[in-house]
């Protein structure tokens, strides 16, 4: 556990890597949303980190990126092209994090700037807003 830096000054276990900081959720949304965030235990255990897209291998850095509510982040790109290959008929359950297996889709009860930013990104996209059981548009 550790404080945050940033006005909100909210204890946190979620670690920075590339900036060795404690970080809220705000912040993850806020400044650090192309870096890679884990718990300050799986810091000390591993240090290493490899600030690419686990997708296609690319500096996470060279374009926009989302963060699912597991911390793990990925090139938007990427995860929209991963998920648009699965089949039309998909239940929101088969959409996972290519590296945890977490869910894409937040709880319906989940609340935070991290669930908020991916649900706001998520009904940007028909194959997403059928999981945040929102209307399909018009491609």
């Amino acid at each position: 556990m550790g404080l945050c830096k940033c006005p909100k000054r909210k204890v946190t276990n979620i670690f920075c890597f590339e900036h060795r900081v404690n970080v809220c959720e705000h912040c993850l949304v806020s400044n650090h949303a192309k870096c890679i965030v884990q718990s300050y235990l799986q810091w000390l255990q591993d240090s290493d980190y490899n600030p690419s897209c686990t997708l296609c291998s690319t500096a996470l850095a060279d374009k926009d990126t989302t963060r699912l509510v597991c911390y793990d982040v990925f090139h938007w790109s990427c995860l929209n092209e991963l998920a648009s290959q699965l089949p039309r008929n998909t239940a929101p359950a088969g959409y996972q994090c290519p590296t945890c297996q977490g869910p894409v889709f937040p709880a319906a009860n989940l609340v935070g700037p991290v669930a908020a930013a991916l649900r706001e990104k998520l009904a940007s996209v028909n194959w997403a807003r059928a999981g945040l059981g929102l209307p399909l548009v018009r491609d």
